[in-house]
């Protein structure tokens, strides 16, 4: 990319040069020293040396509507390149040198705000793009997206809500409206953090408002009721992911032991509703977790047909390394030693292997994210199922 970028740099710098040429040949203003060192600039371009191209087209080569583009390329190559304080220069540069209308310096303003978020230069992109939201049309919208990007990367889901309200319109809208439903699961969880279950709740009821179907709001739901000795509602809530989206069941296993285990609530009820979610989404969380309550009632052999029958259908390295640990328990000697060895090299296949992906650009790694740190998407990091994972 770098490379096809520094081709159309130097078109454009090629273009430019013809330009003085042909304007000093038909008797126009000489191409005087600004003309001349044009060319050390394009020479040093060609050389791919960016330093010394940056300073002799900043110094020497005049921003107007002719050389704009060149500038603009150069600015775009060297961000994208992770320059950024040079990038900063050129737009700068622009800025300060150029007699441009009204509707080129704004372009060229949220080129430079893009290069302060990239640089992390938070508080400096936030002053450009607020003043530029006062603008109409894509430079609005475009600044907008900008400093939302900004609020959710300073985790300010107050700032972030009043943003994305004003982009959540037309086609957008849903996208957006699951956004806000995120950053009130967000506040909520903060105020359980803090003892605040009331305001916590507040939160959530804003978040379902938002977005009904989104799962982590009855997973939020869940611990909200938990933490109030509400363990049958707890229940209730967690039990709506299955509704919601079945493969996040495995996020609720844990809340939703607790719930069953501190209300002293019915056993084969949970039983019933873990097989119903198996029929739904074969995990082998939900097996396991099936498995600990057949082992109580039924006892190890009954567990082991019931986790071979399921890795018969859906094989998982994790299911296979639990039966071995079911055999290991009545096993002795050589037999013993050989499956601690399988064990060993089971756990070696996974042991660096991701459990979740993001489904929109591919993240992956060992914990659970609703915020994709890649490429920022909401809801889009999901559990692994396959050998490897679920």
């Amino acid at each position: 990319m770098d490379n096809w970028l520094l081709y159309i740099l130097t078109v454009a710098a090629i273009a430019i040069g013809w330009w003085l040429g042909r304007r000093e040949r038909f008797g126009g203003k000489p191409a005087d020293i600004a003309g001349a060192n044009y060319y050390d600039g394009l020479n040093y371009l060609l050389k791919e040396q960016p330093d010394r191209a940056v300073a002799t087209f900043v110094r020497d080569l005049e921003v107007n509507q002719e050389t704009l583009e060149t500038h603009l390329a150069l600015g775009g190559l060297l961000r994208r390149r992770g320059e950024l304080e040079k990038a900063v220069i050129v737009h700068q540069n622009i800025l300060e040198k150029a007699r441009l209308t009204p509707e080129v310096i704004l372009d060229v303003r949220l080129e430079l705000a893009r290069d302060y978020l990239l640089a992390g230069l938070l508080d400096r992109a936030e002053s450009v793009l607020v003043e530029l939201i006062q603008a109409e049309g894509r430079i609005q919208r475009e600044s907008l997206r900008l400093l939302l990007e900004i609020f959710e990367r300073e985790k300010d889901w107050r700032k972030a809500i009043e943003v994305a309200e004003r982009l959540a319109v037309g086609k957008e809208s849903e996208k957006y409206d699951h956004a806000m439903s995120h950053y009130f699961c967000e506040i909520a969880i903060d105020h359980l953090k803090h003892s605040q279950p009331e305001l916590a709740r507040e939160a959530l009821s804003e978040a379902i408002g938002r977005d009904a179907n989104n799962p982590r709001t009855s997973l939020v739901l869940g611990e909200i009721e938990l933490s109030a000795g509400r363990y049958q509602d707890a229940v209730r809530a967690l039990q709506r992911i299955v509704e919601q989206n079945p493969i996040y069941v495995p996020e609720s296993l844990k809340l939703l032991v607790r719930a069953y285990e501190l209300g002293d609530l019915s056993q084969e009820e949970m039983r019933s509703y873990l097989l119903d979610c198996l029929r739904q989404t074969p995990s082998i969380s939900i097996v396991l977790m099936l498995a600990r309550s057949i082992r109580d009632q039924e006892g190890d052999e009954a567990v082991s047909r019931f986790i071979a029958h399921h890795l018969k259908q859906n094989p998982t390295i994790r299911g296979l390394t639990q039966l071995i640990d079911l055999h290991i328990d009545n096993a002795h000697g050589v037999a013993r030693e050989n499956l601690s060895i399988l064990r060993s090299f089971a756990e070696a296949l996974v042991a660096d292997k991701p459990a979740y992906r993001c489904r929109s650009c591919g993240f992956d790694g060992k914990k659970m994210h609703w915020h994709c740190p890649s490429c920022k998407g909401w809801s889009t990091i999901e559990p692994i199922f396959g050998l490897e994972g679920e």
